[in-house]
């Protein structure tokens, strides 16, 4: 789950709300990129659907868990399962990009946290699993390296700029996206001043002109115990 503060209260975000979102940039980011590309983007939370119908509660706050709140060892398996859901729902192409994007945040995970050690080891199983299955569907597929590391790092700018959208991160933020010969481009994401989720995105000021959508997001209601009133 994720949690927006406005001045009107707090809105609640789950994870595959916030997925989708990343793929409604990417529809908005470029013109004719593939739909297993951006279906994965919209799909790549999709091991956390089960958790975020019945999720645990954080007994400080009465809300349930911050995503960054569960450990590697709660939501590698999951990100396994929601890879094999992703294959039988739509297929190798879709599953492959949801995988690798489960590649590019354990190796983060591992970089960046201190982990106990079956956070470490949950990390390190899932990177040792399915590196050797995206190599074969990736053969299968017949997608090049340079096109699949582009298609990766799509879905990980979406996701990251989708993660400040909803709350998660703080900007201002600086974000790179691949670009269609190779290079980065690099980006800063700014909330307006004075202004309540109103954003810009320098130098592509337009790309949220060029959306119509805002996630389904529920008032959160703290009062000692979590609540959540009408979207």
């Amino acid at each position: 789950m994720l949690f927006r503060s406005q001045a009107s209260g707090v809105l609640a975000i789950s994870q595959p709300t916030h997925a989708w979102v990343s793929g409604q940039i990417l529809r908005a980011w470029e013109d004719n990129l593939r739909e297993p590309l951006v279906l994965a983007a919209e799909q790549h939370d999709v091991g956390w659907l089960d958790r975020e119908t019945e999720p645990t509660f954080n007994p400080s706050t009465g809300r349930p868990h911050l995503f960054r709140e569960v450990g590697a060892a709660t939501h590698a398996p999951m990100w396994i399962k929601g890879v094999q859901r992703a294959r039988d729902a739509w297929g190798t192409h879709v599953a492959l990009l949801v995988s690798r994007h489960g590649g590019v945040i354990y190796r983060r995970f591992i970089d960046r946290h201190r982990m106990n050690e079956a956070d470490a080891a949950a990390a390190q199983n899932y990177l040792n699993t399915q590196a050797p299955i995206e190599a074969v569907w990736a053969r299968a597929l017949g997608l090049e390296a340079l096109e699949l590391e582009r298609e990766t790092g799509l879905i990980a700018f979406a996701d990251t700029l989708s993660l400040a959208l909803c709350g998660d991160l703080k900007t201002r933020l600086d974000l790179e996206s691949p670009g269609r010969g190779g290079d980065a481009l690099r980006m800063r994401l700014a909330e307006r001043p004075g202004s309540s989720f109103d954003f810009v995105l320098s130098p592509w000021p337009g790309l949220f002109e060029r959306t119509s959508w805002w996630p389904k997001a529920r008032r959160v209601r703290c009062l000692g115990a979590y609540q959540m009133s009408s979207p």
